[in-house]
């Protein structure tokens, strides 16, 4: 791991030093380098991502459970110190990277992410915090500053704070979400602390279901105090109908242990009650089987103190040594770590340095292409200019004439692969209720742990048919691959006439990776999902959901597979029952409101369904005819140079143009042998 990082930002800075070099090209485009330095500010961001986290955990849990207080001491951004109290005598306090405390203090999403010493901001001391606001574009953020006082950090993150502590242009702006970009950290993880889901912000709402997308494993928070209940089932369901969906991991912990530190009549500290009725918790409610589901509790949760280890620090700091370790030993924060490390080792790491190639790829890849048909094109003849003049122009006309119809056929053919997938829908609502009617009928449901069994055993049932063999996740793997076949087959049929020089001449077209940057991507599509998604909100329930839930469960269906949506939608049918449930009279009726949901449950399910296909399909058309776009761009750009070079064929200047365009493209050539080698290990 250490070994391909060190190659990634090997690669990354010469990378960034070829884009600065190649903006002097003699005779560049128009914008080249305007667009080359703009090129070479990412690179330069992608080697701080490089430089940073290799996995991201989501930190979930009730209010007030020391998420906050866990992630500084997670990142050693905690220390203790000592302050002067009203009677004159001293007390000890705790300063973290976020504020935390025993009432409800975070009330936007907020992540602390680790970076090197190559980050463009000084990240030293406490970090440097940034925010973005509800009425910020997006991924537009705003700087507040390096170490931040507490008050300072509050006053962003906390509800009802001071704002007279924040930058005097902010005050009375809306807080969407806050970022400490941290030197120095502990763990090469992207901690996101999250306020919890279903927030009545949609803005934070919409932010949280994103980090849930994005994030590779979920952190579940609970104080050593207490035990879990009844109230913590919604959350925990849901993290569970996300594991038997995505496969994430869940890491259990519990903190606080110093503070449930007192023995019991058998001499046990309390939190280690805690600890085993907590697991003894999970293991009754989420089972599989009639056996508890090991794959989604694990080894169950694990102690730690982060207050024990920033006291380890100071008494480390004064030289109390032994105390120190013992204080550090009691403290097992580094147990916790290593469940981190191990997470990334088992491969989330390799996919982050994969996903870093891959972009950086994409952004070399065209601008080698331009070079390299420069330098071909400076090496030719007259004569074979003339014959590659009219090739060009050739090809232009057939793109221009091509492309309308090649989108047109290729959204028929996706449409028809979609419904051939969905058809098994049909079946689901009889499945559903042969499976659960009975169950459903011999439960009471006003009792949350019964409801929420009901809950695992549908979900459950949902993941087995949706995988079965011909279920339509199954299906829509086999026809997704059918469909990249569609797509390689239409731009044969456009580019396969040998008397047009056969295809796109160096310009690869790899259907599971076009290389086209992703912020020229197109964002239509999604919002159309997004909106559909909201109008089915209607008519499934009546209850008044967040657009920005629906937002994350589109945007998750594009990054994992459909199936992913399912829980969600199935949560909003549940949440909708839920508040109905005060109005209903009897067991009975309650039973059949259950029973009778199913079938709205599953057309909403069917119609995310489809919709998420839908949107991954049309990101493939769109990655297609951005690149055709670009290669159209391309081909005119050589178009003109050779028609310059037929009326300039003496020109004095051509052999001093080869000796600098031959390096610079031997150096490309290598930086993108090195980023392929390293992007090979990203999952498809």
């Amino acid at each position: 791991m250490d070994e391909a990082r060190n190659q990634l930002r090997d690669a990354l800075d010469r990378c960034e030093v070829w884009l600065r070099a190649a903006s002097d090209a003699p005779e560049p485009p128009a914008e080249w380098q305007q667009e080359l330095r703009e090129d070479a500010g990412t690179m330069t961001r992608l080697r701080t991502r490089a430089a940073s986290s290799l996995i991201n955990v989501a930190l979930l849990g009730a209010f007030s459970s020391g998420k906050s207080f866990l992630l500084s001491g997670l990142q050693s951004g905690l220390e203790l110190v000592e302050v002067p109290t009203a009677d004159g005598e001293t007390a000890d306090k705790f300063v973290g990277l976020l504020p935390s405390s025993p009432v409800p203090t975070t009330a936007c999403p907020a992540s602390v992410v680790p970076v090197g010493d190559q980050a463009t901001v000084d990240a030293s001391g406490s970090g440097y915090l940034r925010v973005r606001f509800t009425d910020s574009r997006e991924d537009e953020w705003e700087d507040v500053g390096n170490s931040p006082a507490p008050s300072v950090v509050a006053a962003y993150a906390m509800q009802d704070a001071d704002v007279t502590d924040r930058i005097r242009a902010h005050r009375d702006r809306e807080v969407a979400e806050l970022e400490i970009m941290l030197a120095g950290a502990k763990l090469p993880a992207k901690l996101y602390d999250l306020p919890g889901y279903g927030s009545p912000n949609p803005i934070h709402d919409m932010i949280v279901r994103a980090a849930m997308a994005d994030t590779d494993c979920f952190m579940y928070v609970s104080h050593a105090s207490r035990t879990l209940s009844e109230r913590d089932l919604d959350l925990i369901r849901f993290l569970y109908d996300h594991y038997l969906l995505s496969g994430k991991r869940v890491v259990w912990v519990v903190t606080a242990i110093d503070a449930a530190a007192n023995l019991d009549l058998r001499n046990v500290p309390e939190w280690k009650a805690t600890i085993a009725r907590n697991n003894a918790y999970l293991k009754e409610n989420f089972t599989l089987n009639g056996q508890p589901d090991l794959g989604f509790i694990g080894e169950g949760f694990l102690p730690v103190s982060p207050a024990l280890e920033a006291r380890a620090d100071k008494l480390s700091a004064e030289g109390a040594e032994a105390a120190a370790r013992r204080q550090y030993a009691e403290s097992r924060m580094d147990t916790l770590r290593q469940a981190i490390e191990v997470l990334i080792s088992a491969g989330t790491g390799t996919r982050h340095i994969a996903a870093v190639a891959t972009e950086a790829h994409v952004l070399m890849a065209p601008r080698y292409r331009v070079l390299a048909e420069r330098l071909g094109t400076e090496r030719l003849e007259i004569d074979e200019l003339k014959e590659l003049l009219k090739s060009q122009e050739r090809r232009l006309e057939l793109l221009d004439k091509a492309l309308p119809g090649v989108r047109e056929d290729l959204e028929r053919k996706l449409q028809t692969r979609v419904a051939r997938t969905a058809r098994p829908f049909t079946r689901l609502a009889g499945h559903l209720h042969t499976e659960l009617d009975d169950a459903i009928k011999a439960t009471d449901l006003n009792k949350p742990t019964k409801a929420n069994q009901i809950q695992v055993s549908k979900a459950q049932a949902l993941r087995t048919w949706l995988e079965a063999p011909a279920g339509p996740a199954t299906l829509w793997s086999e026809q997704f691959e059918a469909f990249k076949k569609d797509v390689v087959q239409a731009v044969g049929q456009v580019f396969g006439d040998k008397d047009l020089a056969g295809r796109l001449p160096d310009f690869t077209l790899d259907v599971n990776n076009l290389s086209v940057p992703q912020q020229t991507r197109r964002s239509t599509t999604r919002h159309d999902v997004v909106q559909r998604a909201a109008a089915l909100v209607g008519i499934v329930t009546p209850v008044a959901a967040s657009g920005g839930w629906l937002y994350g469960l589109a945007a998750a269906g594009t990054v994992f597979p459909p199936a992913g949506l399912v829980a969600g939608v199935a949560a909003l049918v549940y949440v909708g029952i839920q508040r109905r449930k005060g109005q209903i009279s009897s067991l009975q009726a309650l039973q059949d409101e259950w029973i009778g949901a199913i079938d709205s449950e599953v057309t909403a399910i069917q119609e995310q369904f489809k919709l998420a296909t839908s949107v991954q399909g049309t990101d493939v058309i769109d990655h297609l005819i951005d690149n055709l776009a670009q290669y159209r761009d391309q081909l005119e750009q050589s178009r003109d140079h050779v028609r310059e070079r037929i009326f300039n064929p003496e020109n004095q200047v051509r052999q001093g143009v080869i000796d600098q365009l031959e390096p610079l493209c031997t150096e490309a050539q290598s930086l993108l042998e090195s980023l392929g080698a390293l992007k090979v290990s990203l999952p498809s």
